[in-house]
């Protein structure tokens, strides 16, 4: 995989120090990420995203009748995540892919859930990495947000996104506003739960369109007359 220098910081911590502790520090969060996990509606056969799949916390926590695909650009936590799905065989059905979380090598509406746990504070571009999902995802599928993300904050949002500037080269952002993440996508919070006893981390249930039809917009010459109109309309 041809990663670009953003993910740099991110790929070398994830590949160096972060696999020691992040064990530790997902421990206390087990009964809430599985809490978070439960808001979703489960069928047969149902092929499950989970972006960021790190070390495979999230395995153990779905039903067996369905499939799983995680991504990463980590190969240590991919490695991690690969040998605790053979140990508690479930090898067959789920599959591990090294990729970049931001450009999604699957087809339009592959998959019918997505699982993105403490994911959207690690990734570069959120709103990008979160477009890429709702992409990929069936209209009518759910996608499952848990992540300390804050609410919109109107006086604070320059301030957060002057921060985030900075913060998006490490690991970690914890300052990211779930409003702005997912606006002009066509998906719809429905329900949002505490991650944790402090409220810091937080589950989003949200559910993409069903009538969603990407808009195909012109380009070129085209595309300067097409907003020239838009403009007078």
């Amino acid at each position: 995989m041809d990663l670009q220098p953003k993910n740099f910081i991110k790929q070398l911590s994830f590949n160096t120090f972060i696999p020691y502790f992040y064990p530790f520090m997902m421990f206390p969060l087990k009964f809430w990420r599985r809490k978070a996990i439960g808001m979703m509606d489960f069928k047969k056969g149902d092929h499950v995203l989970i972006p960021g799949a790190g070390g495979g916390h999230d395995f153990a926590m779905l039903p067996d009748y369905v499939t799983v695909t995680g991504v990463d650009i980590s190969d240590i936590m991919l490695g991690i995540a690969r040998a605790k799905a053979e140990f508690m065989g479930l090898s067959k059905r789920v599959k591990l892919v090294h990729m970049d979380g931001e450009n999604l090598r699957f087809a339009d509406n592959s998959f019918d859930k997505a699982i993105l746990g403490l994911f959207l504070t690690c990734v570069y571009d959120p709103k990008k990495a979160f477009a890429e999902v709702v992409r990929v995802v069936k209209p009518g599928g759910e996608i499952l947000i848990y992540d300390h993300l804050v609410g919109r904050k109107k006086w604070a949002t320059k301030l957060l996104s002057s921060m985030d500037t900075i913060l998006k080269y490490n690991f970690c952002s914890f300052i990211r506003e779930i409003d702005i993440i997912i606006e002009e996508q066509p998906v719809s919070i429905i329900k949002n739960i505490h991650g944790d006893p402090f409220g810091f981390v937080k589950g989003f249930l949200l559910c993409k369109d069903r009538e969603y039809k990407e808009e195909v917009k012109p380009k070129g010459l085209f595309a300067k007359l097409y907003k020239h109109l838009l403009n007078i309309i």
